[in-house]
């Protein structure tokens, strides 16, 4: 006779699994929201030290590429090498990162390259050695979405990075080329035949002096500015081979003139009467310059910069200016510590 437990068993019917209730699950994707917010910041923290690594090893890499030409040429590149034309643009001449492409491994684009008459290098579209995007020169912490961009017909790749001009570097009839790079050869400013640096002017020391360093293009106000027709967007600013013009050294150089990651106080506002907008453009042009060579960067709180002697540190926007400028000079005799 079977089993009557066992056939109680078998054939009493099968209870349902019980699942969640609506209060454990909300509870459990409120965890999880929890922990993704968590864990997000630490991700992009994560990826942001990746980037800024990176920008630092590019930027050791350009110091060394040029530390290796001043050990061939006896000299430090010069900003722009500027020449007089009898056509338009005027001023022409080729670069700093001009002059290092052999020693970044671009000897190809260097061999190429037309020195009888830089602005030849300019034609030609996306295949214009200026509009060649040199990726040591391209931080990947910037966005830059357009690269290269148009500028009257002509093609010009963007850079991240540029020389150390100095105290001041732009305009150039104002320069203080008191830094590693300005204006040289027959046409330079603000004195016509100035020569590159050479090692030994470097009295402050190599490892108390700046190479280069980062831009920012980050600036609502200035853009303001340049939707206005007061100036050209910082998106369009800072060329690594600019061919022609007496914007040229603006391009590839940045100075202590402005504090890093400055920034135009100030909007443009309503149009206003005649009047207010002479006071508007007086106001724009004394901060101009200082804008367009101001050190900054996309990581945050400051910028990179290589120094002299080839080391690469991270500086805080909070640095005083006095000592910005007393490592941007090579022959002033100051202290980095601004004392």
């Amino acid at each position: 006779m079977p089993n009557a437990c066992c056939k109680q068993g078998t054939d009493a019917p099968l209870r349902g699994r019980a699942g969640f209730t609506l209060v454990e699950l909300l509870t459990t994707v409120a965890i999880i929201g929890v922990l993704l917010g968590l864990l997000l910041p630490a991700v992009q923290g994560a990826r942001e030290s990746a980037r800024r690594s990176q920008c630092q090893n590019q930027l050791r890499q350009l110091a060394l590429a040029t530390l290796n030409y001043e050990s061939a040429v006896r000299s430090f590149p010069p900003g722009v090498r500027q020449e007089f034309f009898s056509a338009a643009p005027a001023y022409r001449g080729s670069s700093l990162f001009v002059h290092l492409l052999p020693y970044l491994e671009q000897s190809g684009v260097r061999q190429a390259w037309d020195f009888a008459d830089p602005q030849n290098n300019a034609f030609g579209g996306d295949s214009a050695l200026t509009a060649t995007v040199l990726p040591v020169l391209v931080c990947p912490s910037e966005q830059i979405e357009t690269n290269p961009i148009s500028q009257q017909g002509w093609r010009y790749a963007l850079a991240s990075y540029g020389g150390n001009g100095g105290t001041r570097t732009y305009f150039p009839t104002s320069a203080a080329c008191d830094g590693m790079f300005h204006l040289t050869g027959p046409a330079s400013e603000p004195l016509p035949n100035q020569k590159p640096v050479r090692h030994r002017e470097v009295v402050d020391g190599a490892s108390r002096t700046l190479l280069l360093g980062e831009r920012s293009r980050i600036d609502a106000n200035f853009e303001a500015f340049a939707a206005a027709g007061w100036e050209q967007s910082l998106t369009t600013w800072g060329w690594w081979a600019p061919s022609g013009g007496r914007k040229a050294i603006g391009h590839v150089t940045l100075s202590a003139q402005g504090p890093i990651n400055y920034q135009v106080p100030f909007s443009p506002g309503g149009s206003g009467s005649a009047a207010s907008q002479a006071d508007l453009g007086s106001r724009f042009a004394s901060v101009r310059d200082q804008r367009l060579s101001a050190y900054g960067s996309g990581h945050p709180g400051g910028a990179n910069f290589a120094l002299a002697d080839g080391s690469v540190q991270h500086l805080h926007q909070s640095a005083a200016l006095g000592v910005l400028r007393a490592l941007a000079t090579r022959d002033a005799d100051e202290s980095p510590a601004g004392e």
